[in-house]
C-alpha cells in the first residue's frame, strides 16, 4: 500500500502544471458524475418510499372501512336481480332487439362489446352508431333503453344533424352494462 502511494506521489511530482490541472479537472468531473448519480438514486428512493407510505395508508383506510363496504355491497346486490344482468353477447343481442323494435336495424352499426373483468361483476361497453334517423325514432329508442335501467345504462349520447338532410340525425351511443359473477 505504501509503495502504491509513493508511486502516485512520484508520478504527481513528475507531472507538468498543465497535466496536473487536466488530472484535477478529470477527477472533479468524475466526482460530479458520481455525486449526480448518487443524488438521483437517493431522490428516486425517497419518491418510492413516499408512494409506498401513501399506498399503505390508503390500504389501511380501506381495511378500516371493510365492514361498511361489505354491507353496502350486500345491499346493492340485494337490489339487483342476477338473472336480469347481461353478459357481453346478451347485451349485444338485447341492444339489437331494441333497435329492431324501433325499426332502425338498417341504419344501425353496432361495434363489438368490450368487457372489463372484475371480482364481483364484468363491465361491458358497447358503441352504437345510428345514421339518418328522426327525432321520434330517437325518443322511442331512448324510452326503450330507460326501461332496461339499471341493467343497461346510457353512458354517453352524441347527436349531430345530418348534413345532407337537416331533419335527420346522426346519433352515437355509448352503452354500459354489467353481469354479476357467481359468488358461490
Amino acid at each position: 500500500m505504501k509503495t502504491m502511494i509513493a508511486k502516485i506521489r512520484t508520478l504527481y511530482r513528475t507531472m507538468s502544471l498543465r497535466e496536473k490541472s487536466l488530472c484535477l479537472c478529470f477527477l472533479i468531473a468524475l466526482l460530479i458524475i458520481w455525486s449526480n448519480n448518487w443524488i438521483g438514486r437517493t431522490l428516486e428512493w425517497n419518491i418510492q418510499r413516499n408512494l409506498s407510505a401513501t399506498e399503505l395508508a390508503t390500504q389501511q383506510e380501506w381495511l378500516k372501512r371493510n365492514d361498511a363496504i361489505s354491507a353496502g355491497l350486500s345491499n346493492a346486490l340485494k337490489r339487483v336481480d342476477p338473472s336480469k344482468t347481461y353478459a357481453a353477447a346478451q347485451l349485444s343481442g338485447q341492444i339489437d332487439g331494441l333497435i329492431r323494435q324501433t325499426g332502425l336495424s338498417n341504419q344501425a352499426d353496432i361495434d363489438p362489446v368490450r368487457t372489463r373483468e372484475g371480482e364481483i361483476f364484468n363491465d361491458h361497453n358497447l358503441r352504437v352508431r345510428l345514421s339518418r334517423i328522426s327525432i321520434a325514432q330517437l325518443i322511442k329508442l331512448n324510452k326503450l333503453l330507460q326501461q332496461e335501467s339499471p341493467y343497461i345504462n346510457l353512458q354517453s349520447l352524441r347527436i349531430q344533424k345530418n348534413r345532407t338532410k337537416p331533419d335527420q340525425l346522426e346519433v352515437r351511443y355509448q352503452i354500459n352494462s354489467f353481469d354479476l359473477k357467481d359468488l358461490n
